[in-house]
């Protein structure tokens, strides 16, 4: 009798969770335009979270500012639990550690459903530039151009860090839509240079108009086999080491899943039983190895202890050292 009153009371519970977001509809924001990482990660995702929950979910861009102006909007949004954010959360950390100018958000206060993926940047040079190694990029005596979205989105902040480890005259020109347009841009000679996730720069290296040349991490990574690290490629003393240390500690931060505050915390919690039954799903897993797009999840309350270290990493020199560096020094 008892073991029937338990099926029961989790098969009513079951049902109660269920019913909290079927036949509503989920928006899945990403901070980019169509094409980039993000976009394909949340694309993946949508349906998995549509049969696990009865849901609709509309999968919706909105670029601008390297993904802080939509993850903005979601931090005051309406909090029904009805609107989550694949969010670039090496990008928000290092813009709310800087204190940058229109960050409204605080990630402390974000519910977290988990981290989806994390992966190293990578440089990679345009075919049509004359700089075709990273000895070249090191010893050119012209400024090197970058492109990035906004100057914390990921990509442009990677090239600053980059410029100043290895001591590299930098222009980064900033305005493109993610990392596909960055990687575009690069593509038509626009810029020398452009820095993505290594899931990105296999996809957008894949026709030879850009060479990745570095991993910026002190770890090759198994999507770009026989590129080196930035260590094994380039001399570092050890203030550049700390650069490159610093852009590598923010990045593992990765692909992370937040909500509104102030969503209620069945909702939250439902979210979250949802995501982490997805990345345990073979199926899903699979399909994401195909795409070339790997799952490292970390569960949310890691990601709470990864966002509170991170953002109490440096000291006030330190900060005004690297908001100098990430947000003025390579932009006359």
């Amino acid at each position: 009798m008892a073991a029937v009153l338990i099926i029961a009371f989790f098969g009513h519970a079951a049902a109660d969770s269920d019913a909290l977001y079927r036949d509503e509809t989920i928006t899945l924001v990403v901070g980019y335009g169509a094409g980039g990482g993000f976009d394909a990660y949340a694309r993946h995702l949508a349906p998995w979270i549509e049969r696990r929950t009865g849901a609709t979910v509309v999968v919706e861009n909105r670029p601008g500012g390297g993904g802080l102006v939509a993850l903005n909007q979601v931090f005051d949004g309406e909090p029904d639990g009805r609107t989550m954010m694949l969010a670039n959360g090496f990008a928000a950390v290092l813009a709310q550690l800087l204190d940058v100018d229109g960050v409204r958000f605080d990630l402390l206060d974000m519910p977290i459903l988990g981290r989806l993926a994390a992966e190293p940047s990578v440089i990679m040079l345009s075919a049509r530039s004359a700089l075709a190694s990273m000895r070249d990029l090191v010893t050119t005596d012209a400024p090197v151009k970058w492109s990035g979205g906004g100057k914390t989105d990921g990509i442009a902040d990677s090239a600053a860090c980059v410029s100043e480890a290895l001591g590299i005259d930098s222009r980064i020109i900033i305005g493109y839509k993610g990392a596909k347009e960055s990687g575009l841009a690069a593509m038509r000679g626009e810029v020398d240079a452009v820095v993505t996730s290594a899931g990105t720069a296999v996809k957008l290296s894949a026709g030879g108009d850009l060479v990745p040349v570095a991993v910026l991490d002190r770890e090759p990574s198994d999507l770009l086999p026989g590129v080196p690290t930035i260590f094994d490629t380039a001399k570092l003393d050890g203030a550049g080491a700390w650069w490159i240390d610093l852009r590598a500690d923010i990045a593992r931060v990765g692909r992370v899943l937040v909500t509104t505050p102030g969503t209620p915390p069945e909702r939250v919690e439902r979210l979250r039983q949802v995501i982490g039954d997805i990345v345990a799903d073979p199926a899903f897993l699979d399909e994401l190895d195909a795409a070339k797009r790997p799952v490292n999840f970390l569960e949310p309350q890691a990601v709470e202890a990864l966002f509170a270290r991170t953002l109490g990493s440096l000291n006030d020199d330190e900060v005004a050292r690297v908001k100098h560096v990430v947000l003025e020094k390579y932009y006359r």
